[in-house]
């Protein structure tokens, strides 16, 4: 089922909201000094269970309808699930963030992806694609590059800054989409 035109300015309200979390793992990963994977980690954790609960926000708000709503859900549930579990790995160093970050975007794009692909209004399916084939890339990375602590925290910090302002940016596109539709409809 296609999400209608009257509920574009919901998808983009929960993407500029996605984008908050999203934004500041970015923003503490740039100006951090330290780069050492317990740092990404501990990011990782606030970022993850705070972008978890606007997927659920997101659900709440949004009139998704059939898989695409399960498949949000899902989403927030493995996001608190990585969380729960970075949290409980804050010591184990680089191939716990290498192995949680993968993992948890992996899964995530999948999602993101299949969600993007079933939804049939093209502007929000655009969106959801975009975003899924950008975690998809950092699942790839994270899981096939080798590297150290510095650049693993440093490409999920990178990732976060590219997503968030491509969220915001998606949001407001929707959000003036909506607007567009409802004045058409109205003139």
């Amino acid at each position: 089922m296609a999400i209608a035109d009257s509920s574009l300015s919901r998808v983009g309200n929960a993407l500029i909201l996605r984008a908050i979390p999203t934004l500041v793992a970015a923003v503490v990963i740039t100006f951090s000094r330290n780069h050492a994977a317990v740092v990404g980690l501990t990011v990782f954790v606030g970022f993850a269970f705070l972008l978890a609960s606007t997927l659920i926000f997101t659900i709440m708000s949004v009139p998704l309808e059939g898989l695409n709503r399960t498949l949000v859900g899902i989403q927030a549930i493995a996001t608190v699930v990585a969380a729960a579990i970075a949290s409980a790995t804050l010591t184990q160093g680089l191939p716990a963030l290498l192995l949680i970050l993968s993992i948890w975007a992996g899964l995530s794009a999948v999602l993101e992806l299949y969600a993007g692909y079933r939804e049939s209004n093209r502007t929000v399916a655009k969106e959801w694609l975009t975003i899924g084939g950008f975690t998809a890339i950092l699942a790839i990375i994270e899981a096939v590059v080798p590297m150290n602590d510095v650049y693993a925290v440093g490409i999920f910090g990178a990732y976060a800054a590219i997503v968030g302002v491509y969220q915001i940016i998606a949001g407001i596109s929707l959000r003036s989409d909506a607007t567009s539709t409802t004045r058409k409809v109205s003139s």
